[in-house]
């Protein structure tokens, strides 16, 4: 990995001072994000009814019945998601503290960009992938021949993966550009 190449020069200062305030609110999303959605995701299998209920409506299906294990197992799987939206938003964090400490255009930033991308990627996947297996996992209770499988993808699945994917893109734009200008400046 090359080294960054921290903007130290005063020409940088204005770009800090424009985008400080930007910086400080993206890293208060990055906190109230995942801190949001573990507390709705919590709150919503310790909930027996609320489960049946939203679920039962997604699937069109009494699920009255769900046992404290398919809760678990329903828990289980959104934790799983929840672990890569903790991941994206912690590297969003670090991408957003390296830009107040001046690291911009660096290969730092790089990465922490791809991270941010590549772990949302990974927690959406997760997501599209997971709701069939819900969908089995809140039904299983129900007599053989009643239970669902649900397959669900929408149009904000496309619209979050291309996103997260041009973030990605730019990450690599970043770390090419950083890679030249380290070049340059060990030409001059």
């Amino acid at each position: 990995m090359s080294p960054d190449l921290a903007l130290d020069t005063p020409g940088f200062d204005p770009l800090r001072r424009q985008i400080g305030w930007l910086c400080h609110a993206i890293r208060l999303m990055a906190l109230a994000y995942p801190t949001w959605v573990i507390f709705t995701v919590v709150d919503l299998w310790l909930d027996k009814p609320d489960v049946a209920r939203r679920y039962g409506a997604w699937l069109k299906a009494d699920l009255s019945g769900i046992t404290d294990g398919q809760r678990l197992a329903g828990f289980a799987l959104h934790a799983i998601i929840c672990v890569f939206i903790v991941a994206a938003c912690w590297s969003v964090w670090q991408l957003a503290s390296g830009f107040l400490k001046g690291r911009i255009f660096t290969a730092d930033a790089a990465l922490w960009l791809r991270r941010a991308g590549m772990y949302g990627i990974i927690a959406e996947l997760c997501d599209i992938a997971f709701r069939p297996l819900m969908s089995m996992v809140v039904s299983a209770h129900m007599p053989q021949g009643q239970r669902h499988i649900g397959i669900a993808v929408n149009q904000n699945d496309l619209a979050f993966l291309m996103f997260l994917t041009a973030l990605v893109a730019l990450a690599h734009i970043f770390k090419k550009a950083a890679e030249i200008a380290e070049e340059n400046k060990g030409i001059v």
